[in-house]
């Protein structure tokens, strides 16, 4: 049964429905998975972007278990993913990588340790704000830091990013984050980047779709 429904969706798809796809006049309702970084940041200048180019279209953005994704894509529930999800490996899910983003840290201004980069032995002792947001990203960091020997004294920990800039600059705490968010804060809160003490990998933040609609118009476009 599940094998003859995909046989009928393709059929209808791609045989029955229209093979073009006009985004001036199209008011089709688009589908994007994205981490909470991904909203704060992409989000806003790819809806803005969207908005000029297909007036008429809807969009829907989602947070989903990384379990979910591949099913979600399959099923068509979700056009794309963005941002960065390394365990999203199926081989009929297609990925292109879109950014390198990297890590940094973020002090209030004036903060008596702020220079252009922490000595290791401020950043060991220093009391710090962890941001744990469910994300690989997070993981990846802490997997870093624990090869290097590195521990840190966090003192507060949170689940989101939007209470981080009035936190930092109200206090002499550190956080690492990533620097797009960052770059976010710095003309509207005294806060300040600094560089983290050792070097942290970058990471691609990519989107990702499935096989089925590489070549529906929609999705190509």
């Amino acid at each position: 049964i599940e094998r003859t429904r995909e046989v009928i969706e393709i059929i209808d798809r791609d045989i029955l429905s229209s093979p073009t796809f006009d985004p001036a006049t199209a008011e089709d309702e688009f589908v994007f998975c994205l981490s909470e970084i991904g909203e704060v940041v992409f989000l806003p200048p790819l809806f803005q972007k969207l908005r000029q180019l297909a007036p008429r279209i809807r969009l829907r953005t989602l947070s989903l278990a990384p379990d979910a994704l591949t099913d979600s894509l399959h099923d068509g529930k979700v056009d794309a993913v963005l941002g960065y999800f390394p365990d999203l490996t199926a081989p009929n899910i297609y990925q292109q990588r879109l950014f390198s983003h990297d890590l940094t840290c973020m002090l209030r201004r004036g903060h008596p340790l702020a220079r252009e980069r922490l000595a290791l032995e401020d950043f060991a002792r220093m009391e710090h704000l962890q941001v744990r947001d469910g994300s690989r990203r997070q993981e990846m960091f802490e997997a870093h830091l624990n090869e290097a020997g590195i521990k840190r004294n966090i003192v507060l920990e949170t689940s989101h990013y939007m209470s981080v800039p009035s936190i930092i600059e109200q206090s002499d705490l550190v956080v690492v984050l990533p620097r797009t968010v960052a770059n976010l804060y710095l003309d509207t809160v005294n806060v300040q980047i600094v560089e983290p003490p050792v070097e942290i990998p970058c990471y691609d933040l990519k989107q990702f779709w499935h096989a089925r609609f590489q070549q529906a118009p929609r999705s190509v476009w």
